[in-house]
Formats: C-alpha cells, sequence, structure tokens
C-alpha cells in the first residue's frame, strides 16, 4: 500500500467482539470501502462498492454513524 504502518482497528461492536472471542484470535479484515469514498453503512452500499459476490456478514451497526477506530500498531 501507499503507509509504511500497520494500523489496528479498535471496536467495541458486538458482532465483532462475539466473532474475535469465538475464533479466540484477531481477525484480518478490509475497510468497509474504498480508499477514498465514504464509509459503507449498508449491506447494499458495501455491494454496489466491492460488488455482488463480495462476502458480508450481515448485521446492524447499533447505531454507530462513524466507522471503528484505527490506531497505528507502534505509536498507539
Amino acid at each position: 500500500g501507499r503507509f509504511d504502518s500497520l494500523a489496528v482497528r479498535v471496536t467495541d461492536h458486538p458482532l465483532v467482539v462475539a466473532l474475535c472471542q469465538a475464533y479466540g484470535k484477531p481477525l484480518v479484515s478490509t475497510s468497509a470501502n474504498l480508499s477514498g469514498l465514504a464509509p459503507c453503512r449498508t449491506v447494499e452500499e458495501v455491494r454496489a462498492q466491492f460488488g455482488e459476490d463480495f462476502p458480508v456478514v450481515e448485521g446492524n451497526t447499533g447505531g454507530r454513524l462513524n466507522p471503528s477506530e484505527i490506531r497505528d500498531a507502534l505509536t498507539g
């Protein structure tokens, strides 16, 4: 990519927390948007940006209006 760093996404979303706990390890995933585009908030928006065959875990955003926080793995 264009960055020379490693980022960690931090979330308290119940579904993501449950997935991480069930797996017992961190998850690796892409952002819910293509670089430079607005974050997707619905399954329809994800499929419009990534295509109909893109795998999606459907769930409620819980009223969250902003994406989860991303922190630099070295500096926090």
